[in-house]
C-alpha cells in the first residue's frame, strides 16, 4: 500500500516539473473518429428474407428532439462507398472528415446493397421496427427505391429541403424525382442518362433526333434483347408516349408505339443497325462493340463513355450528341430519421455535400452527371461538357419500376419482333398493346 502511495507521489512530483509536454494524450474527441462501415459493430437488425408485406405506421417527429447530436448515420448504395479504393471515394471521405471536425461529429457511413434482400429499403423497414436507434440520418436513394420508401412512408420531409430546391441551379429532371404528394422528400444528387456515342473524328454527325437513325452514317447498335427495353421505351416516349396512366399503371398507346416500332424498321430496311444488336442484353456489351469498331453510332449511358479508361491503340474517340430527349437513372438524397435535432444536422451535412465546387468534384470522379448545373459546370472535362450541358436538360427519370417491370419485357419482344423476325409494324403494336392489358 504504501508502495503504490509512493508511486503516485512520484508521478505527481514529476507531472509538475515537467509540465505536460511528455504525456501522453488520447482522448477519444468523436469528430476525431474516421467513418466507419459494416453493421457488425452494431445491433442493427437481421434483414428479411423477401420485401417486407408490412406497412409502417405513419411517420411522426420526435416530441422531444434530441440536444445537439454527436453522430450522424449515413446510409450509401455500393457506387458510393467511400472507402473503395477510387477517387470518388477519397473525395468524400475528405469531405466527411472535414464536415465531423468542424461539428465535433462521428459520422458513421454504412453500405448497403441497391437490390435483394437486405437491400436499402428493406433495411430501413427492418431497422425502424427493430432498432430506431440506428436508423441512418441520411440516405441515398435510387428513383425506384425512392418511390417504394415513399409509399411505405419510411422517409420524411422537412422544409428545410423544399427551400433547399428554390432557384434554378437545378435540372428539370430534379423536380419530377423529389416531389411526392406534393411534399419533398429528396433533394436529388445525380443522374446517368443515355445519349448516342459516335467517332469524334467522323466529319458526319449523328442526328440528335432518334427516329433518325435511318440517315445517319454507318451502323448503329443498342441492346435489342435488353429485359427492360429501354430504347423502344426512349422511342416511344419522345414520340410522344406514355408510359403509366394516372394511377400509375403502366400503359402503352397505340399511335407513339407504331412510331416508335416504325423507326426501328427504317434502321433495319436500310441496313443501318446491326444484326448483332439483337444478341446484345446489356449496355456494356453495346459500349465494347463501339471500342472494337464494330458500331459506328451506340445507345449507352453516358457513366461509360466517361469512365472509359482504356488506352488501347486503336479506339475510336467517343463524342456524343445532344438528343432533344433523353431517359436516365437517378439517385437521391433522403432523410431517414425522424428525431428532429438529427434532421437538422443532417441537413447541415446536406448542404455542404450539395455545394456546387465539391458536388461537381465528386460526380465528375463518379462518371455521373450532378443534379447542379453549376457543379456540372465546374467539371474540368474539356470535350464532352457542352453536349453533357444540354443532355442533362432534356432527361427523363425511367418509368417507376414496377411500370418498368410490366412495359420491359413486352417492348424487348416487340424489338426482337421486327429486328429479328422482319414483324410488321402494326400488327406488333397491337400484339404489345394487348399484352398490356
Amino acid at each position: 500500500m504504501f508502495s503504490r502511495l509512493l508511486l503516485v507521489l512520484i508521478v505527481l512530483v514529476t507531472f509538475t516539473i515537467t509540465g505536460c509536454e511528455n504525456l501522453p494524450v488520447d482522448l477519444p474527441l468523436p469528430w476525431q473518429q474516421p467513418t466507419q462501415i459494416g453493421p457488425e459493430e452494431t445491433n442493427e437488425p437481421a434483414q428479411p428474407e423477401g420485401t417486407p408485406t408490412a406497412q409502417p405506421t405513419e411517420p411522426t417527429e420526435t416530441a422531444t428532439p434530441s440536444q445537439n447530436p454527436k453522430k450522424l448515420i449515413l446510409w450509401l448504395p455500393p457506387e458510393l462507398d467511400p472507402y473503395g479504393d477510387t477517387d470518388s471515394g477519397r473525395i468524400l471521405v475528405e469531405r466527411l472528415n472535414a464536415f465531423a471536425y468542424q461539428n465535433k461529429v462521428e459520422i458513421v457511413v454504412r453500405i448497403k446493397s441497391s437490390t435483394g434482400a437486405g437491400s436499402l429499403t428493406d433495411a430501413l423497414t427492418a431497422t425502424r421496427s427493430a432498432a430506431p436507434e440506428i436508423l441512418p440520418d441520411l440516405i441515398v436513394l435510387s428513383a425506384a427505391d425512392l418511390q417504394l420508401a415513399a409509399d411505405r412512408n419510411l422517409i420524411y420531409p422537412n422544409e428545410a429541403m423544399k427551400e433547399m430546391l428554390v432557384g434554378v441551379d437545378w435540372f428539370p429532371f430534379v423536380k419530377q424525382m423529389s416531389t411526392f404528394e406534393d411534399q419533398v422528400l429528396a433533394v436529388p444528387l445525380l443522374i446517368d442518362p443515355y445519349s448516342m456515342v459516335y467517332n469524334a473524328d467522323s466529319q458526319l454527325v449523328p442526328s440528335n433526333e432518334w427516329n433518325q437513325i435511318h440517315k445517319n452514317f454507318g451502323i448503329f447498335g443498342f441492346a435489342a434483347d435488353d429485359p427492360t427495353g429501354k430504347f423502344l421505351l426512349l422511342q416511344y416516349l419522345s414520340a410522344g408516349g406514355k408510359a403509366a396512366d394516372a394511377q400509375g399503371h403502366a400503359l402503352l398507346e397505340e399511335t407513339p408505339l407504331v412510331a416508335a416500332l416504325q423507326a426501328l424498321k427504317d434502321g433495319l430496311n436500310t441496313r443501318h443497325i446491326n444484326s448483332l444488336s439483337v444478341q446484345y442484353q446489356n449496355d456494356v456489351q453495346v459500349w465494347q462493340s463501339f471500342l472494337d469498331r464494330n458500331l459506328d453510332t451506340a445507345f449507352v449511358p453516358v457513366s461509360l463513355v466517361l469512365g472509359n479508361e482504356s488506352e488501347k491503340s486503336g479506339e475510336p474517340e467517343a463524342a456524343l450528341i445532344e438528343p432533344v430527349f433523353s431517359i436516365g437513372s437517378a439517385s437521391a438524397w433522403a432523410l431517414g430519421n425522424p428525431d428532429a435535432g438529427r434532421q437538422a444536422l443532417a441537413l447541415q451535412l446536406l448542404a455542404d455535400l450539395m455545394q456546387t465546387e465539391f458536388l461537381g468534384k465528386w460526380t465528375e470522379a463518379l462518371h455521373r452527371l450532378p443534379a447542379r448545373p453549376s457543379a456540372l459546370g465546374s467539371w474540368t472535362e474539356p470535350t464532352l461538357k457542352p453536349a453533357l450541358e444540354k443532355i442533362a436538360q432534356v432527361t427523363e427519370i425511367l418509368p417507376l419500376e414496377s411500370v418498368l417491370n410490366k412495359l420491359g419485357p413486352i417492348l424487348r419482344n416487340a424489338t426482337l419482333l421486327i429486328l429479328r423476325d422482319s414483324g410488321d409494324v402494326v400488327e406488333t403494336a397491337r400484339q404489345a398493346i394487348e399484352s398490356v392489358k
